[in-house]
C-alpha cells in the first residue's frame, strides 16, 4: 500500500489556489490512511482501531524503549511478539524450540523442557535461559520405559530463577518434562 503526500503544501508566499490539488491530495491520503485498520471519519468510534495489520518481520534489537509489538516468522509461521526493555525482558525469552520459552500476556514468561540422559535423584534441572525475576511454579513429569515400579518423584527445593532440582527414590528416569512459569 503506498500514500502520496506532498510535505510542502502549502507552500509559503503561494495563494491557496494554486496548492489546491495538492492540498486535496493530501487530504485523502490521510482519509485513505486512516481507514487502513481503524474507523474512519465522521462515525462512531472513528480513529479506533478494527484489527492491527504488520507489515512483514520487523524484528527490532534490543533494548527497546517504549517496548514494542512486532511479527516475526517462525517455522515458517507469522507470529506476534513483544519486546519490552533490554533483552533479558524480551528477545532472548522466545525459543519455539524442545527445550522454549515465551512471553504470556500479562508479563508471564512460559519455559518448557525435556530432559533427557537418565535424570536422578537429587539431580538439579537447569534452564537454558534464566528467569529474569521469580519462578512462581514448576510442573514436572517424570518419563521412563517400562515399569515405574515404586518410583516416588518430587521437586525437592523451591524452584528459582535458574533451575529447580528434582528427588526420586533412587529410580533412574528416561528423561523429565517440564513447564514452569515466572516473570
Amino acid at each position: 500500500m503506498t500514500f502520496s503526500f506532498n510535505t510542502n503544501v502549502p507552500a509559503a508566499g503561494h495563494d491557496p489556489s494554486i496548492d489546491q490539488p495538492d492540498m486535496l491530495t493530501n487530504n485523502q491520503a490521510i482519509n485513505n490512511l486512516i481507514a487502513v485498520d481503524h474507523i474512519t471519519f465522521n462515525a462512531t468510534g472513528g480513529g479506533q482501531h478494527l484489527q492491527v495489520t504488520f507489515n512483514g518481520n520487523n524484528v527490532p534489537t534490543p533494548p527497546v524503549a517504549p517496548p514494542i509489538l512486532f511479527t516475526n516468522t517462525v517455522a515458517g509461521l507469522p507470529q506476534l511478539f513483544f519486546y519490552s526493555g533490554d533483552a533479558t525482558h524480551s528477545s532472548t525469552q522466545y525459543s519455539a524450540v524442545t527445550t522454549g520459552s515465551t512471553f504470556v500476556l500479562g508479563g508471564i514468561i512460559m519455559k518448557w523442557g525435556f530432559v533427557t540422559g537418565g535424570p536422578v535423584d537429587h539431580q538439579t534441572i537447569n534452564f537454558p535461559v534464566a528467569f529474569p525475576n521469580n519462578c512462581f511454579t514448576v510442573v514436572a513429569t517424570p518419563v521412563k520405559s517400562g515399569s515405574f515400579g515404586n518410583l516416588v518423584f518430587t521437586l525437592q527445593t523451591t524452584p528459582t530463577i535458574t533451575g529447580f532440582q528434582i528427588r526420586t527414590n533412587g529410580v533412574t528416569l528416561d528423561a523429565v518434562s517440564y513447564i514452569a512459569i515466572g516473570n
